[in-house]
């Protein structure tokens, strides 16, 4: 099956590097998507897929408390192209990486990557170039990062010989932040920041040089496996949990209303109202629920005074606060953390 539980496992494993940068707020809102996952798949059992989509939901929510460190360039030289799966197989046994390469734009929208990727042949050269979200510069920094030096560590993983080649270039339409020598420490080639675009490029020859790993019986049958897997997924998460999953990201910024969730969604907000109607759901209900999951994880998982967890997940008073959670869970805050 393609998902992305590899990825968050790997994700989970680089955050063990940076423990002083994240307060327990923001682990606990970076962590709590992937917990029970992170549960499982530590513990070597099977764990519920993960989509990308929602891993790379996860991956921008992150970017607030991670965004100044080296963190994203880290994890994206941290994959490994086996953690993509059947995908992968067909990857690795196609003849060349221009065929490698079109397995994955094919695969972009199955991935759910936020930024756009292009690849134009210039000048001898394979540009590929990155866009996307330039209305938020945090995390299109963070985001790049993660691509390019996720794409690098595969396109090393596919020809090797481009790590002593020297003729690798990676270009940054950002200025160089403070861990730059982290690029320099990953990356064989020259870099350029405050470039016009981001990019990474190569000499075209190595376009049709032949893989060492390339089997045309195992390539088609790969194929063949990953569209059949592609045809399964289904085309949009279901809207409920869409919902639940960006009001997961959110408590920090304040819920938003139905009107600003609508938007989100590009619905009116009547719209938005009966489609949650007709699966016997209610905008506020939702809300709830994930206030009150929010809650129970922040209780029972952290050290947070109770006072400021009323507030982080929008209260302005906690007593209204502890009648909700009583309410809800039949027990006061301080049971709920008794019982830890």
């Amino acid at each position: 099956m393609l998902n992305a539980n590899r990825l968050l496992l790997r994700f989970y494993q680089q955050l063990q590097h940076y423990p002083a940068t994240l307060g327990q707020r923001e682990l606990a809102l970076v962590l709590h998507l992937g917990r029970s996952q992170l549960q499982q798949l530590l513990a070597g059992q099977g764990a519920t897929a993960i989509s990308f989509e929602q891993y790379y939901r996860l991956l921008q929510a992150s970017t607030e408390a991670l965004g100044d460190t080296d963190f994203f360039l880290r994890l994206g030289y941290s994959y490994d192209i086996t953690d993509l799966g059947v995908l992968a197989y067909a990857m690795l046994s196609a003849e060349n990486l221009r065929k490698s390469w079109q397995l994955s734009l094919h695969a972009d929208s199955a991935l759910h990557h936020p930024l756009q990727v292009e690849t134009v042949l210039e000048q001898n050269r394979v540009i590929i170039g990155l866009s996307g979200i330039e209305h938020l510069p945090g995390r299109r920094r963070a985001l790049t990062e993660e691509w390019l030096f996720g794409t690098w560590k595969w396109l090393l993983q596919r020809l090797p010989a481009l790590a002593s080649a020297g003729d690798a270039q990676m270009t940054l339409a950002y200025s160089a932040p403070e861990y730059a020598h982290s690029y320099r420490q990953l990356f064989a080639g020259q870099i350029q920041f405050d470039a016009d675009v981001s990019s990474l490029s190569f000499a075209a020859h190595w376009y049709e040089q032949p893989f060492n790993s390339f089997d045309a019986g195992v390539a088609e049958l790969s194929r063949r496996q990953y569209q059949k897997i592609r045809r399964q997924l289904p085309s949009a998460n279901d809207l409920v949990e869409q919902v639940r999953e960006r009001l997961l990201l959110k408590p920090r910024e304040g819920f938003p209303s139905l009107a600003q969730m609508a938007a989100e969604f590009s619905l009116p907000s009547h719209s938005f109202h009966r489609r949650l109607q007709k699966v016997g759901r209610s905008y506020r209900s939702l809300v709830n629920e994930v206030r009150m999951e929010l809650a129970a994880d922040y209780i029972c998982n952290t050290h947070l005074p109770l006072q400021e967890i009323s507030y982080l997940l929008g209260y302005q008073q906690p007593p209204s606060f502890y009648r909700s959670v009583k309410k809800h869970f039949a027990q006061t805050p301080q049971q709920l953390r008794g019982q830890k």
